[in-house]
């Protein structure tokens, strides 16, 4: 009423009637919310505005492995691979032994829309206890590059177990602060002698990494043993859209 007392000043207002008033300030209050409406619908997203971003622009995992010596030693999928989420990678196969060199192993994930700006992942490789270190090169804690501008890949460790006492350990780990819930999938199976994989999976089974869960860790220690490991991976972004 405050605002209809401003609008008309007191010579409309005694030229009126109180019933005139009174409809005048409904259209005004009708108009008021048609606005706000109008101004809410162009500031703020279509409740389903983040998933059809989702569905255009969806967030990938990237996996670059390769060989640095015989490469019968780096299975499966080499090279970069990028992946959407909600997808597989291709399978990499780790069957490093005495032969010359061994496997340069690294992750990235692409997020043009930002959907994991308040997630972080990492991997850290070491050896594990009483291990020969040289089988595990560069260990340490990486942090997993979550870039909108371009696909990238972290720093990359190097598996090269072989006959040597011991072997690595690899930790996959989920770090947010967020709404939005970031799980990082994997399948980690043996298909030769399983001592080579500690922590492998029944064949079909997941396991599932994410800040509420954990972090989880798979071992390689391939070696002149059959067979090797067999890894891939899956991203999972709920409550983005």
């Amino acid at each position: 009423m405050s605002t209809l007392l401003t609008l008309l000043g007191p010579d409309d207002l005694a030229s009126k009637g109180i019933d005139d008033v009174k409809r005048i300030a409904r259209r005004l209050a009708v108009l008021g919310s048609a606005a706000m409406t109008l101004l809410a619908s162009a500031v703020l997203p279509a409740p389903h505005a983040l998933a059809q971003d989702r569905l255009f622009d969806p967030t990938e995992i990237g996996i670059r492995f390769n060989p640095d010596g015989d490469p019968g030693q780096c299975g499966g999928r080499t090279g970069d691979q990028w992946v959407e989420e909600n997808r597989w990678t291709d399978v990499i196969r780790f069957d490093t032994d005495g032969r010359r060199g061994g496997c340069q192993l690294a992750f990235g994930v692409f997020d043009r829309e930002g959907f994991m700006q308040n997630a972080g992942l990492t991997y850290e490789w070491r050896a594990t206890p009483f291990a020969d270190p040289n089988q595990c090169g560069n260990q340490g804690e990486h942090r997993v590059p979550i870039r909108s501008d371009v696909r990238t890949f972290g720093p990359g460790i190097r598996i090269d177990t072989d006959d040597r006492m011991g072997g690595c350990a690899l930790t996959f780990a989920v770090q947010q602060t967020g709404i939005t819930l970031v799980q990082l999938d994997f399948q980690y199976y043996a298909d030769g002698n399983a001592g080579q994989c500690p922590n492998a999976l029944p064949p079909g089974s997941t396991r599932t990494v994410s800040a509420d869960r954990g972090p989880e860790t798979i071992g390689i220690d391939t070696d002149s043993r059959p067979g090797g490991c067999t890894l891939r991976l899956r991203l999972r972004i709920d409550g983005g859209g």
